[in-house]
């Protein structure tokens, strides 16, 4: 007779990390692969480097700030019929980015002549000093087909079943007699 210990496997339950809470919201840009975070860095530094300083700080006079707002306002009109006859989602994007650069820079008009930012824009607040419309995204026109096909598909005819009569034999063959 063998007489040896049998260990039982116990398993013994160790105290564990204390892990908090709320996870942390981070940026997200560790998880991206690492050519892709390195070009979003490298894009919102130029962004950064690129943003206007105050307006008040800008040496135009104003007759070239009414000069600048003038071409401003002619490409929002432009773009805006643009996008009014061909619905091109990026000229109504593009028109949004003129009305807010008409808006800064036609603050910083009204700081040095209230008068003359009125007459520019009267007759038209309702384009010039609305927020940008939000822009919503389109569908694809490959799923816009795939949607349209799949309607088709659900509404052919089905064609009429075959009467097999319980006389005959079913091989499949019947059809050719």
């Amino acid at each position: 007779m063998q007489t040896r210990a049998i260990l039982w496997g116990f398993k013994m339950r160790l105290p564990r990390k204390a892990k908090p809470k709320v996870k942390e919201l981070g940026s997200g840009i560790d998880d991206l692969p690492i050519a892709v975070a390195l070009v979003v860095e490298e894009n919102l530094a130029q962004s950064r480097a690129t943003e206007p300083t105050s307006a008040s700080a800008s040496p135009a006079t104003t007759a070239e700030l009414v000069e600048r707002l003038t071409a401003i306002r002619e490409r929002i009109w432009r773009l805006r019929a643009v996008f009014a006859v061909t619905l091109s989602h990026d000229a109504a994007v593009e028109a949004d980015r003129y009305v807010e650069m008409f808006q800064s820079i036609g603050r910083e008009l009204q700081a040095k002549d209230a008068g003359e930012y009125a007459a520019l824009t009267r007759g038209h607040e309702a384009l010039l000093e609305s927020p940008p419309v939000t822009v919503r995204p389109t569908i694809p026109l490959a799923t816009q087909m795939w949607c349209e096909m799949k309607w088709l598909a659900q509404r052919q005819p089905e064609e009429p079943g075959r009467n097999i009569g319980p006389d005959t034999i079913h091989d499949g063959m019947s059809q050719f007699l």
